[in-house]
């Protein structure tokens, strides 16, 4: 188990516990099916309880039974200590012999690979507390926002009584003063048929002039 309390467990832990990928455990911590534990401090892990892995549907092996104390052995009688043999005194060491040194025997170190392995995976388990949190940023930002309305579309002048398309051309353009493409016009008056042709007409007769992009406008002092 890793470090913190004796009765959590990492995503990293649970899942290999579990028998699952620490992405199940994380789409399981989305949907809402059980809540992880964040600490305090900054970079802290995200932990979670048996019960909760429990509640959520995950099965956890057994926990194993405390062995039975043995039972006790019967006493012995107490047996005379032997006497203390006279231990031989070490021979002297001839003059200007040098004892043998002994190696020390360096420490060991964790394998390059176990600890760039650890290392990789707390930084995944950080990058996906970190993606959680601001997923829940986000859906409580968006909860309280309401989503804008859509302006509405601009209603076609009404006709002039007694006329024909081309009142009701300058009338739509009289109130885009920006111009309009011969489809938006078609598509604010409403009519089945094209009115390019009408449109280029009345160019010609100086009742409009003709932009870029194929924008349109009320000619001056119509």
């Amino acid at each position: 188990m890793g470090e913190g309390r004796m009765d959590t467990y990492t995503i990293t832990e649970a899942a290999r516990l579990v028998g699952t990928s620490t992405g199940k455990l994380y789409q399981a911590i989305r949907a809402g099916r059980f809540q992880a534990l964040a600490g305090q401090e900054p970079g802290a892990v995200l932990r979670v309880t048996p019960e909760a892995l429990r509640a959520a549907g995950f099965a956890l092996p057994p926990a194993p039974r405390p062995a039975s104390p043995p039972a006790p052995a019967p006493p012995e009688a107490p047996t005379p200590a032997p006497a203390p043999a006279a231990e031989a005194a070490p021979a002297p060491a001839p003059p200007g012999a040098v004892a043998p040194e002994v190696p020390a025997l360096a420490p060991e170190r964790p394998g390059p690979d176990q600890a760039l392995l650890a290392h990789l995976e707390r930084a995944l388990e950080q990058a996906r507390e970190r993606e959680l949190r601001l997923l829940d940023l986000l859906a409580h930002l968006t909860g309280q926002r309401r989503a804008p309305q859509a302006p509405a579309a601009p209603r076609a002048a009404a006709p002039p009584p007694g006329g024909g398309l081309r009142p009701q051309i300058v009338a739509v353009l009289q109130q885009h003063p920006e111009g309009l493409s011969p489809k938006a016009v078609r598509t604010l008056l409403q009519v089945d048929h094209d009115v390019r042709s009408t449109m280029k007409g009345m160019v010609r007769s100086g009742l409009l002039t003709r932009r870029e992009a194929g924008r349109y406008v009320v000619a001056a002092g119509v």
